[in-house]
Order: C-alpha cells, then sequence, then structure tokens
C-alpha cells in the first residue's frame, strides 16, 4: 500500500512539472500581459552609416518645418545602398520613383520601427535608394545625385533619410 501512494505521489508531481514545461513552451512573448523584449537601436557599426528614415507629409517651410496638418515619423524600411547614382543610370517612373537602376547595388539594411539603421560599408560615395510600397524613391540634389552618401575609413556617417513625395514645400 505504502509502495502504491508513493508511486501516486511521483506521478502527481510528475504530472505538474509535465504541465508547468506545456505552459512554459506554449507561452509566447506575444501572449504575455507585457512586453519584456527591449527593442534597441541597431549595433553602431565601426565604419559605414547611420541615421533614421523618416517619413514626411503635409506642407513644410523651405527649412522642412511643419506649417499645417501633417506627418513626421520614423518609418520602418528597406534601404538599399548603390553605387553613387545619377540621372543617367536610371529610369523613372512617374518622376518621384525610379524603375531601372543601372548601377550596382552594393548592400541594404532594414530600419527599424522607429526608422533607426545602421550599416557597415566600404569607405567611398554611395547612392541611397528607400523600398517604398515596392517601388524604389530617393531625392535628387542639385548635382544630380540620388541621394548621395560618403563613407570615410574607420568612421560612421550619419544621415536622416527623407520619404518626402507626399510633402510639399513652400518658400
Amino acid at each position: 500500500m505504502n509502495l502504491l501512494i508513493r508511486c501516486l505521489k511521483a506521478l502527481n508531481n510528475t504530472r505538474i512539472i509535465f504541465l508547468g514545461l506545456i505552459l512554459f513552451v506554449s507561452c509566447r512573448e506575444s501572449q504575455l500581459p507585457f512586453n519584456t523584449s527591449k527593442e534597441t537601436e541597431p549595433a553602431e557599426p565601426k565604419q559605414g552609416v547611420k541615421g533614421k528614415v523618416i517619413y514626411k507629409e503635409g506642407t513644410f517651410d523651405a527649412r522642412g518645418n511643419l506649417l499645417s496638418n501633417g506627418t513626421v515619423i520614423g518609418v520602418a524600411r528597406k534601404i538599399y545602398f548603390y553605387e553613387l547614382t545619377g540621372l543617367k543610370e536610371v529610369e523613372l517612373d512617374g518622376g518621384t520613383f525610379v524603375s531601372n537602376i543601372h548601377t550596382d547595388v552594393i548592400d541594404s539594411v532594414k530600419s527599424d520601427k522607429n526608422g533607426n539603421f545602421a550599416g557597415t560599408l566600404q569607405p567611398g560615395i554611395y547612392s541611397i535608394f528607400i523600398n517604398e510600397n515596392d517601388r524604389l524613391y530617393s531625392n535628387i540634389n542639385d548635382d544630380g545625385l540620388f541621394m548621395p552618401i560618403k563613407v570615410y575609413k574607420d568612421s560612421v556617417t550619419e544621415m536622416n533619410v527623407y520619404i518626402d513625395y507626399n510633402a510639399n514645400y513652400t518658400e
């Protein structure tokens, strides 16, 4: 009889441990009442680029300050680094987006939900293009180059990347 009682107690303890293990394994972070993950900014490289992707829409003054109802927010996007690219090396899609780029893509990174990004690149000058709704977007400077960024040896270049095709600028 004592042996039967000891076996039942051992079985009961095993069952409690087994149920606890099942609960532990099946409980995902997203099901917890609080978020245990700590989203951090991307790790800063020793050499390359870092910055923030910012979506802008609305009316802005010449300095980029919002004048009326609009949005200025960091966003998650895929960022492509191409060889330095000018107007002659692309085919435009509706004037704002690029349909084909005839230079080589060097690397890509993703920004986090707040727009923060970082990536390692060799020294050189690159053009930045953003994947925006399955199309490539970039701003062009006065020299006819798409969002150029220069990376120096043993240095990290900081740059904010603006997605502003829905923004209007006034003088």
